[in-house]
This record gives C-alpha cells, sequence and structure tokens, in this order.
C-alpha cells in the first residue's frame, strides 16, 4: 500500500496563515524548523522527514487565482520540491484547491493546461493506472466554472488529447467528493461525475465526518472522527459507480484561525499518534475489504502533511517531536507500506 498526505504551503511568511494564536496559544504546533519554511534546503529537510515517516508521496496544493497575478507563494512549496536534491526519495501529484478565490473557468482552461502539461512529466509524478494523477478539489465548483457538466467532459477531453501529445498515456482525474449521512443526491451526483470523466473519488479532508447537522457540542472524540470515516468508506464502497480512494483526516482543529475565544467549529482535541495509526490501519483494512472498489496501487491520502492552523498535520512539531511519523514508520514495517521510492 503507499499513503501519501497533501502539502499546503501557507508557510512563507507572505500571507496570514501563521496567527497570533498559533503563536502562541498553539505553539506546541510550530514545526522543527520553525514557522516560515519557504527554501528548497528546507523542502530538502521535510522530504527526508517523510520519507523517513514512510509518507510515498506529497499531494501539494495547487493554485490558480482568480485575480489578475496568477503567481502566488501558495505554489513554491511544489516549486522547491521539483529542485530538491533529494526528490526522487517521492512521487507527488497536485492537488488543484479550486475554491473561493480560485475559482477555474472556462476562460482560464487553456492556461491552467499549459501549466499542467510539464508537471505531469515529471519523472516522480504519482501515476494511477499509469498515468500522472491529478486531484480536482471541487468538482462541483469546476462544473460552474466551466459552465456544466457536458463542458465538464469536453475540457477533460481536451486535456487527456494535449498530455497524450506529450507522449503520455493520459491522466488520471479525481474528483473530491462527500456522502453525508443518509444523503441520496451525493449518491446520485457520483454517477454525474462518471459521466464528467472523473476515474477515481476522492476527497481533502472530513472534518465532521458525514453529519450533516454541525450542531451541537464543539468538542468531540477523535474516535468519532475514525468510526464516521469507516461509515463513509463503506458508503462508497455500496453505492458509488467510481472507484475511491480512501481519505484520513489525521486531525481537525481550527482554534488558531479562529478570532473568537469560543469555538466555532468541531475540533477532536483527544488525538495522539497511536490513535492516528489505528486510523490508517483501518484504511488498510478497508482496501483490502474492497479490493476492486479502490485503485490497484492502494493508495491511502493523509489530510495533512502540514495544515498546522487547522489541525490536520502529521509533519514533525516542537510540541509531537516527530512521534506521528515515528508510528507511522512502525505501521509500515508491519502493513507492508510501500514508500514511493525511485532511484536516481
Amino acid at each position: 500500500m503507499k499513503i501519501g498526505a497533501y502539502y499546503f504551503h501557507g508557510w512563507s511568511g507572505k500571507s496570514h496563515h501563521i496567527s497570533d494564536r498559533l503563536r502562541t496559544e498553539f505553539a506546541d504546533r510550530e514545526p522543527v524548523w520553525g514557522w516560515v519554511g519557504d527554501t528548497v534546503e528546507n523542502m530538502e529537510e521535510q522530504i527526508y522527514h517523510a520519507h523517513a515517516g514512510r509518507i510515498g508521496f506529497f499531494a501539494f496544493c495547487w493554485y490558480y487565482p482568480e485575480a489578475d497575478e496568477k503567481e502566488t507563494p501558495l505554489n513554491r512549496g511544489l516549486e522547491h520540491f521539483l529542485k530538491a536534491k533529494n526528490r526522487n526519495k517521492m512521487e507527488f501529484c497536485l492537488l488543484v484547491a479550486n475554491h473561493a478565490g480560485f475559482r477555474i473557468g472556462a476562460k482560464d482552461w487553456d492556461a491552467v493546461v499549459e501549466k499542467w502539461l510539464p508537471i505531469l512529466q515529471e519523472p516522480n509524478h504519482l501515476r494511477i493506472d499509469g498515468k500522472p494523477a491529478i486531484i480536482i478539489f471541487s468538482p462541483h465548483e469546476l462544473m460552474l466554472g466551466l459552465g456544466g457538466s457536458d463542458r465538464v467532459r469536453e475540457a477533460f477531453d481536451d486535456l487527456q488529447r494535449r498530455v497524450k501529445a506529450q507522449g503520455l498515456p493520459g491522466v488520471c482525474m479525481l474528483g473530491g467528493a462527500i456522502l453525508p449521512e443518509g444523503d441520496e443526491g451525493a449518491i446520485r451526483t457520483m454517477s454525474v461525475r462518471r459521466d464528467e470523466g472523473y476515474d477515481y473519488l476522492t476527497n481533502y479532508c472530513y472534518a465532521y465526518g458525514n453529519k450533516i447537522d454541525r450542531g451541537g457540542p464543539r468538542i468531540h472524540a477523535f474516535q468519532e472522527l475514525i468510526k464516521w470515516h469507516k461509515e463513509i468508506w463503506d458508503g462508497f464502497a455500496q453505492h458509488s459507480p467510481i472507484p475511491y480512494i480512501p481519505v484520513v483526516t489525521a486531525g481537525w482543529d481550527k482554534r488558531p484561525w479562529e478570532k473568537e475565544p469560543t469555538p466555532q467549529s468541531w475540533y477532536y482535541p483527544d488525538r495522539t499518534p497511536e490513535q492516528v495509526a489505528q486510523f490508517v490501519r483501518e484504511a488498510q483494512a478497508w482496501i483490502r475489504r474492497n479490493p476492486t472498489k479502490t485503485s490497484k496501487e492502494q493508495i491511502i491520502i493523509l489530510y495533512a502533511w502540514n495544515e498546522f492552523g487547522e489541525g490536520g498535520y502529521i509533519a514533525p512539531t516542537k510540541g509531537d517531536g516527530g512521534r506521528y511519523l515515528r508510528v507511522l514508520s512502525e505501521l509500515g514495517d508491519s502493513e507492508e507500506v510501500v514508500c514511493g521510492q525511485r532511484e536516481g
């Protein structure tokens, strides 16, 4: 099995993501290399830690701003990775973060594809079914931006043609999807995603599990989050016409980004490295039970490597001393997790 992790490059010192509360109340989340990590050398250090923890690939959050200025520091993590001397220790792919502020419309498609083409040709780009993979954060937003499901299919066909013209076998398209408790509409939507041209479904995270009602207590046990994810995975296995790649939400606690002292969103303060390892074992067990419902590469994606502000991180911090990666490395020894290492 291959475990990857989403990578968010919000730590360049040029954004609001390093909040005052993060620096003070939640200072234990500071990574071992410091809050600002925005150099090739720092990326090499992160690759070293990730590889040691049996993380096989980073799925980089990739942004195409709606504003006139299309360059953003949020994409520099990928740029540093591609320049890192030890980059071949891991694979990588794109998570196209097409949410508010970065929505992709019909007028953007040609320029976006031109940016993707050289990235897809990188030798250590993650491949699924033999094809370089792209994850679309919000298929719904892409459908709205392109002007309908038929336009999405046309755009994906265009992408496939252009990728094949570069000598590649095509591209594997993954789309973010949720399956809320008792939501028949989500099941119907999955058939639409199949017609649009998505090869797999997955998601960025499930901070609220499969719960539609997000009221009530703010504090929840991490074991609840694990239970809800298992229900989500089983729902995809039972209902989805598209194979599913399971997501493990390794934490959620975004109080550092909330201005109010009273928590505004749910959080899981009791998470431990051992519980995260259990979570991954549950995903591995789901894959073994459902081998035809997922990728033959048996991929699991962790949310996340470094979402320190949202509480979803496994990168080594000054507070945990790298314990999350240690338990994952031990899990790898016992569960035959592969880490995607390539020589050369």
